[in-house]
């Protein structure tokens, strides 16, 4: 479904697949989303000055925004 919001649980196990070297179709399958969500994510993880352990480490209304 479009616009549909993922969950913060969803984008904390796509980073941790994203960071286990999984490839986008496989964390899209694992996951329950489209391969272009995951690469949206991606996209978005890769403009962030930050490391993947530390955006794990946030609390989820940090990693929201």
């Amino acid at each position: 479904m479009a616009g549909k919001p993922t969950s913060m649980s969803k984008i904390k196990q796509l980073l941790q697949l994203y960071k286990k070297g999984e490839s986008k179709r496989s964390i899209a399958q694992k996951l329950g989303i489209s391969r272009n969500t995951v690469r949206t994510y991606l996209e978005k993880i890769s403009h962030i000055q930050m490391d993947v352990d530390d955006l794990m480490a946030l609390e989820n209304p940090e990693l929201e925004k």
